[in-house]
């Protein structure tokens, strides 16, 4: 991108072109549709783009009014400099969007499998945590949720006094939670939460780890009531 002593009507273009640039990128698109048909598709893939909608269709009919009527050494619709930083935003979001490790909060809670029930179950109560990543010699095991422990206690009688987590571990649901890398992009995350509840499974959490891999050190985790804030960010 150059920087710019240029009029906003060049550099609004410039910006204008990237982005479609990259709804072509997005939607997979090896034909020549226009900028609607892009976003249309587009959208549905892109949180950021399904946020953006409504000014993008603005952008290009700005986009049109600038190209169409342009006249030497005069353009009729020169954009103000709040939108080309707007559009500037979109496209920096679009082409570097927010990475996970820039809204990880402090040490995440998680268990081992010699942590007794109780222990987690207090935890639950006095921090209004709802799910638990079991980690065992920095290696994910599982997910505990309300879910894992009603199926245990529906099993066979429970003692929950003396219980450990390693009795609960079976009845955990693998789909219950993903594993992402802290360099994941955010949009990423989001997309990941609203597949899911498409799909009707709703994910319970994203646990983060250095590298994305469950033998990896757990650095964060990602829950459902984390969504809003993150479409926030996009």
């Amino acid at each position: 991108m150059q920087s710019d002593n240029r009029p906003n009507s060049e550099v609004f273009i410039d910006l204008f072109t990237e982005i479609e640039l990259k709804l072509k990128e997005i939607s997979g698109d090896t034909y020549h549709s226009n900028f609607s048909e892009l976003l249309r598709k587009a959208r549905n893939i892109n949180p950021i783009l399904h946020q953006y909608a409504n000014d993008l269709r603005e952008y290009a009919q700005l986009r049109n009014a600038i190209t169409h009527t342009r006249r030497e050494n005069f353009i009729i619709a020169e954009p103000h400099n709040d939108v080309i930083a707007e559009i500037r935003r979109i496209r920096n979001l679009l082409y570097n969007p927010p990475r996970v490790s820039t809204v990880m909060k402090g040490k995440p809670f998680f268990a081992t499998p010699q942590t007794p029930i109780m222990e987690m179950l207090e935890t639950f109560a006095n921090k209004g945590f709802m799910r638990c990543p079991v980690v065992d010699k920095n290696r994910i095991i599982c997910l505990i949720t309300a879910k894992t422990l009603s199926r245990w206690i529906i099993s066979k009688p429970a003692n929950f006094q003396n219980a450990l987590i390693e009795t609960v571990i079976p009845f955990a649901d693998p789909n219950d939670y993903t594993i992402v890398s802290e360099n994941t992009d955010i949009v990423s995350i989001v997309g990941q939460f609203k597949n899911s509840m498409k799909r009707g499974n709703y994910l319970q959490a994203v646990l983060i780890t250095i590298n994305g891999q469950p033998n990896s050190p757990l650095t964060g985790i990602l829950t459902p009531s984390d969504l809003p804030s993150l479409i926030e960010l996009i």
